[in-house]
């Protein structure tokens, strides 16, 4: 009777514990294998989302509502005359390696920063950051309002690396040791990346507020898988091989609201699709023929053929909804189709010449390629659509002799300084001497954010004039997890170091 009474008492445990938190490990799988760990250099967004905050960190972050607070940095200050930017540095952080973080290797990755990331190099001038003691300065003749912006959510992030990593200029940074709460551990290439919990990471904050605040590695490991097509990514949601899975298409959302088990996760508008112009090489050299076919695109068509019904909105705006810099009051003025126009342009303009499209199978943007063919045959233009993965479309496009118009998503930022399209060294190549360009370069004598969003009104209709890239529409980036995964950080991304899945 005894042994009767402990095994029904172990039955009834059993029976009654339910899931139970496991801090193992998290299985996520991506629709894109990063490029690099350089994420100094390289804008991939799945790279960031990996590394940045996880295995890397800045000295400031922008937190759940737009906020710029320091996270290496325990403090910062900027002069009266915005000429002066000065930070101390938390004490007590480690790298990977085991080595103390200071002053002197600060000091370097940013430097490096700017050598690497034009827009910042650009805003600074001839300045450099330096030691001051215990302290980290930087002083320039130029105006620095914008520079803590830019340093907490650049696409080409400023993480702190150790001295003699960031001082390899030339050299990507494959191997540096970061700060953050998890470890590179693996790389796989074509297969997946596995980060491991950092053991003597040294938190910082209190209550979060997006990605800012404290920082737990919860789970011992996080596995991230390539797996590119979107199908066999859900599939493996159902099966429970992942836990959580990005760029859920919008053909799959009834599949996963449908299913007891997983939960559709939606972003806030993430960023916007760009038909960027060759304005160095081709046809499109002439802003009438880039008028041309603006007013050839069905804005509509572009966005439905990639998104489906959800996702998206149609929008010319070159910042995002969220942002001090999104304009209501104006209008786009090649916003409305208008094909009889574009062919009564092209009658004088347009000898004829095949219009190359590039673009990667990523994500369904070939399908806005195709579109994009369609539309402008339909006022006379002559068009072919090259289709390459999206580490071959990067390649190609540094060819200006490859392509005509290249079609990208562009994730959201928050100041227009940092849209890379806009720059003559990116893909696209603004023209330096146009008149549009030297209106956007006067962004950066504003001496407040909020002065610098009334002139973009002005730049906004510049930019409009002058046509560099065809805005369609924006996008809202959905995913889908198991509803067992808790403490997903969802902020222009996703973040796992406060996760875990009760199994």
């Amino acid at each position: 009777m005894k042994y009767l009474i402990i095994l029904f008492s172990i039955l009834i445990s059993l029976c009654s514990c339910g899931d139970k938190k496991d801090t193992s490990y998290i299985n996520v799988a991506v629709s894109q294998e990063p490029v690099t760990t350089d994420v100094m250099v390289n804008t991939s967004l799945t790279g960031r989302l990996i590394f940045v905050g996880s295995v890397y960190e800045r000295l400031l972050v922008l937190d759940g509502e737009g906020n710029v607070r320091p996270e290496l940095a325990s403090s910062y200050s900027l002069s009266d005359d915005g000429r002066t930017l000065t930070f101390e540095i938390r004490k007590g952080v480690k790298f990977h390696d085991g080595t103390d973080l200071d002053e002197d290797d600060v000091v370097a990755s940013l430097n490096r920063w700017l050598r690497v990331y034009e827009k910042a190099g650009a805003m600074v001038g001839d300045a450099l950051f330096y030691r001051d003691g215990n302290l980290v300065t930087i002083k320039s003749g130029n105006n620095l309002t914008f520079l803590p912006v830019l340093m907490a959510s650049s696409p080409q992030s400023a993480v702190i690396v150790p001295k003699e990593y960031a001082e390899k200029n030339e050299e990507l940074m494959t191997k540096a040791p970061g700060t953050g709460p998890y470890i590179l551990e693996e790389w796989t290439s074509g297969e997946k990346i596995v980060l491991s919990a950092f053991p003597d990471y040294k938190g910082y904050g209190g209550g979060n507020n997006g990605i800012w605040g404290e920082k737990k590695a919860v789970c011992q490991e996080i596995y991230f898988y390539f797996v590119s097509d979107s199908t066999t990514r859900l599939l493996g949601l159902k099966s429970g091989e992942y836990d959580f899975i990005n760029d859920l298409m919008s053909d799959d959302r009834v599949l996963v609201e449908n299913d007891p088990s997983l939960e559709t996760v939606d972003g806030e508008e993430s960023g916007l699709i760009a038909l960027v112009f060759n304005k160095k090489e081709g046809v499109f050299k002439s802003q009438e023929i880039r008028e041309a076919a603006a007013l050839s695109f069905d804005r509509k068509e572009l966005m439905k053929s990639c998104y489906g019904d959800y996702g998206w909105s149609l929008d010319s705006q070159y910042m995002e909804k969220g942002s001090g810099f999104y304009i209501t009051d104006i209008q786009d003025p090649t916003y409305e189709r208008n094909v009889d126009k574009a062919s009564d342009i092209l009658s004088s303009l347009y000898d004829g010449t095949e219009i190359k499209i590039l673009t990667s199978n990523l994500s369904n943007l070939e399908k806005i390629a195709y579109a994009a063919e369609s539309e402008l045959e339909s006022a006379g233009f002559d068009v072919k659509v090259i289709v390459t993965d999206w580490a071959g479309m990067m390649e190609k496009r540094k060819d200006g002799n490859e392509w005509d118009i290249f079609i990208s998503a562009f994730s959201k930022v928050p100041l227009p300084q940092m849209k890379s399209f806009l720059s003559p060294t990116y893909p696209g190549w603004i023209e330096e001497d146009s008149d549009a360009y030297k209106s956007f370069l006067s962004l950066d004598e504003e001496v407040t954010i909020e002065s610098a969003e009334e002139k973009w009104k002005d730049v906004q209709k510049d930019l409009w004039n002058y046509l560099p890239s065809y805005i369609p529409g924006h996008y809202s980036t959905s995913y889908a997890k198991s509803n067992k995964l808790q403490g997903v950080i969802i902020q222009d991304g996703f973040y796992f170091w406060n996760a875990y899945v009760e199994r």
